[in-house]
């Protein structure tokens, strides 16, 4: 964590964590981060094991690779 509070869950069971905790999510296991606050920001640094890495986004059932999410946005940021 970067900045804020969230609430992370891993595999079912929620944590707290805070600025600069750290976390490790072994691959296929579901987990989510979610804001702890409504009112101030929270920012993560995300670094994968793999370039390889996929999301699956619960509520749609879409996976897509990492690093075309990135290059989605980088296109968004340029055009």
């Amino acid at each position: 964590m970067l900045e804020g509070n969230a609430i992370v869950e891993i595999d079912g069971t929620e944590h707290p964590v805070t600025r600069f905790d750290t976390t490790y999510v072994p691959t296929s296991t579901p987990h989510r981060f979610r804001n702890a606050s409504a009112t101030e920001p929270m920012r993560i640094l995300w670094i994968y094991a793999t370039v390889d890495a996929t999301r699956t986004i619960v509520e749609t059932g879409v996976t897509a690779r990492v690093d075309a999410e990135h290059a989605k946005a980088a296109s968004r940021d340029n055009g």
